[in-house]
């Protein structure tokens, strides 16, 4: 038997079993779609508005256009990343063992980590001037924003795997 390449990141499995509450399962289960559905939208609307802020940042061009278009996406993309945590931690606990088993989660979970910590660093150093009109980005703010878009398509891409597995063509 073939043993995928990031078993050893596996979430150990007596954890798993811990974590699993068949009471919480049952209570979800009628709304278990909406929950995917809400999940899906909002990590799909945050991931959409964040590409454009960071694209922004790296487009020198969109200097004086940039401040008022973050302006408007702020608060939305702050409450998309809030639903999208909340609804993802739901369904985490919907079904612990079968979603902890993937081989992609804890992958799925470093690079969220790495992006939020990305985004605290930028939004300390870089993107507050830029926010507020004062500044046209740095080779800072550029990086961050490279980081930013690499971290959360590494995300967009581990929960497609997560979801579907890689094909059995790709692991021979």
């Amino acid at each position: 038997m073939i043993s995928h390449p990031l078993a050893f990141m596996r979430l150990p499995y007596e954890v798993l079993v811990a974590l699993d509450s068949r009471m919480l399962h049952f209570w979800l289960q009628p709304v278990h779609y909406l929950i995917r559905i809400v999940h899906i939208m909002s990590m799909a609307l945050f991931f959409g508005m964040d590409m454009l802020f960071d694209i922004g940042m790296l487009n020198r061009r969109m200097t004086g256009r940039l401040a008022p278009a973050a302006q408007l996406m702020v608060r939305p993309l702050h409450v998309s990343f809030a639903i999208a945590m909340v609804t993802g931690v739901v369904l985490f606990f919907y079904d612990p063992v079968h979603i902890g088993s993937r081989a992609y989660l804890t992958p799925k979970l470093l690079l969220i980590m790495l992006a939020m910590l990305n985004a605290w660093w930028c939004h300390r150093t870089v993107y507050l001037p830029v926010l507020r009109g004062h500044a046209s980005p740095t080779l800072r703010g550029q990086i961050g924003a490279s980081l930013s878009l690499c971290l959360w398509t590494g995300v967009m891409v581990a929960s497609c795997l997560n979801s579907e597995g890689v094909p059995k063509v790709f692991l021979r």
